[in-house]
């Protein structure tokens, strides 16, 4: 019984694997979109078209010799035509410039008014968005310098430093007494001769600034346009076979060409198709294999038990 179960088995599994084989072979066949008889320059020709992907081997479209209403057919030409598709979308580019200036002039001077774009499917040329320009430091430095200031002190009535200030402000910025200068303003005449009377101190004030100072500029800017894909959408192939009538008339009545559409629509229900049959062989290989086992059991069920023939020697003896 066992061996009847595991040749049952075997038959369900190439049954299944010849099923999948056979829908796999229907769905590698193309179906030509459009099939055409016709005589030209003195040859009886027959031309099938095929509309397919773009990735699609034409090699497996050309057919070997064939018979078909009384006419012996093989393979002549194949021509292809590619069926292109353009799409058209706005892009916008953003690029970054470091420059040592913020100054516009220099900056458009390193910005070019337009660019090439191409991300591997849209091609095009992106103009430079003027408004979109905007520049910012990149970084600061600390930096000293240094401010002088002169101050005119008088008149006063002597050249004595406690009119002098020994400091003075400017811009914010306390600035100390490096130098002074003084100079006669009035005289009066004392005896013979003149003394001076006035004077005024021209007083020099100096002191160090530090301020910030930008390292860099980075300017980023926007290019902006209308870019374009130009791809192969699909292919069509005209498969013409050379056609010879034969000596013999056919016996049947000729196939008619079939029906693009009926075709078309047999085609695209076969995946459904695939799939029920496959549901099926699993089911029907599930209710086999439990099938095998309850019979199995049931076998070994009703088997009768086997007598131990040394227990009955042994009995006989002792009798």
């Amino acid at each position: 019984m066992e061996k009847e179960e595991v040749t049952a088995m075997k038959k369900c599994i190439l049954s299944l694997l010849l099923a999948l084989t056979m829908i796999s072979n229907a769905f590698a066949l193309e179906v030509p979109t459009e099939t055409v008889v016709q005589e030209l320059n003195g040859s009886h020709q027959l031309v099938k078209t095929y509309t397919l992907a773009p990735d699609t081997d034409p090699q497996e479209l050309i057919e070997p010799p064939f018979e078909q209403e009384g006419f012996l057919y093989a393979f002549a030409d194949i021509v292809k035509t590619e069926n292109r598709q353009t799409d058209t979308s706005n892009k916008t580019e953003t690029v970054t410039l470091e420059t040592a200036t913020d100054n516009l002039a220099d900056i458009l001077a390193a910005l070019p008014s337009a660019r090439e774009y191409g991300d591997g499917t849209y091609t095009g040329t992106l103009s430079l968005d003027h408004s979109s320009i905007h520049t910012e430091a990149s970084g600061y430095t600390s930096k000293t310098r240094t401010i002088s200031t002169t101050r005119t002190i008088g008149p006063v009535d002597r050249n004595d430093m406690s009119y002098v200030p020994a400091t003075t402000v400017k811009d914010g910025i306390t600035l100390k007494l490096s130098g002074v200068e003084w100079q006669v303003t009035g005289s009066d005449v004392v005896g013979d001769s003149l003394a001076p009377a006035t004077y005024q101190a021209v007083a020099t004030y100096t002191g160090k600034s530090s301020y910030s100072v930008a390292t860099g500029y980075i300017t980023t800017a926007e290019y902006t346009g209308t870019v374009a894909s130009d791809r192969v959408e699909s292919i069509t192939y005209q498969v013409t076979y050379l056609g010879t009538e034969t000596d013999q008339a056919p016996e049947e009545a000729p196939a008619p060409v079939p029906n693009v559409s009926l075709v078309s629509r047999a085609k695209a229900v076969l995946p459904q198709i695939a799939a029920i049959l496959a549901v099926l062989a699993i089911l029907t290989l599930t209710l086999l294999l439990v099938r095998a086992r309850r019979e199995l059991r049931q076998y070994r069920k009703d088997e009768p038990e086997e007598v131990d023939d040394t227990q009955e020697v042994e009995h006989d003896e002792l009798a």
